[in-house]
């Protein structure tokens, strides 16, 4: 399917298609080759040993994804991850999906914000200490995280975490006179 996408694009584009509507339907690709792929994982390495979160950001999360837009992605983990036990399942399913979207036409981040990178791999807790430290710190480097990380979007898992974290960086964001 990611194959055809190229020629997708030129019919939409011939067809008067406004950018932003491709934009939806690319990401709309994204979105299920990522669901897929996530299936395809845990097929090869079964089931989650606990809940998860796939989270997309950046040009996914705001629904604006072209063709050969690079991945930004993380795992949101609960807080009662066994990160010792568990760390080793979740590695692999990041790997195996971030390596599947490459193969379908989503580059690598160059920066490595992808859920197979240690650091975006992530139980809640720790994601809230990122997003603490981004919105009260804003040094360069946060402030570009913040522009990449605050459009953040829901893909997989247990939509309950994703709504835990966007709860608590909404509360801490509004308290910010920056933000």
């Amino acid at each position: 399917a990611a194959e055809n996408l190229p020629g997708l694009v030129v019919k939409l584009i011939e067809r008067d298609a406004r950018a932003v509507e491709i934009g939806k339907i690319l990401t709309s690709f994204s979105d299920g080759i990522t669901k897929r792929l996530l299936k395809l994982a845990e097929r090869k390495f079964g089931a989650p040993p606990c809940k998860y979160a796939w989270l997309a950001f950046g040009s996914q999360a705001r629904q604006e994804q072209v063709l050969g837009s690079d991945q930004d992605n993380g795992l949101l983990l609960p807080d009662d991850v066994d990160v010792d036990i568990d760390n080793d399942y979740f590695q692999h399913v990041a790997e195996f999906v971030n390596d599947g979207l490459d193969s379908c036409g989503m580059p690598y981040c160059p920066g490595e914000i992808m859920a197979k990178t240690d650091k975006w791999r992530q139980p809640l807790a720790v994601w809230k200490s990122y997003f603490a430290g981004w919105i009260e710190e804003p040094a360069p480097k946060a402030v570009m995280h913040s522009s990449i990380f605050f459009d953040m979007r829901h893909i997989a898992g247990d939509i309950e975490l994703t709504k835990s974290l966007r709860g608590y960086v909404l509360d801490r964001a509004k308290s910010n006179t920056i933000f």
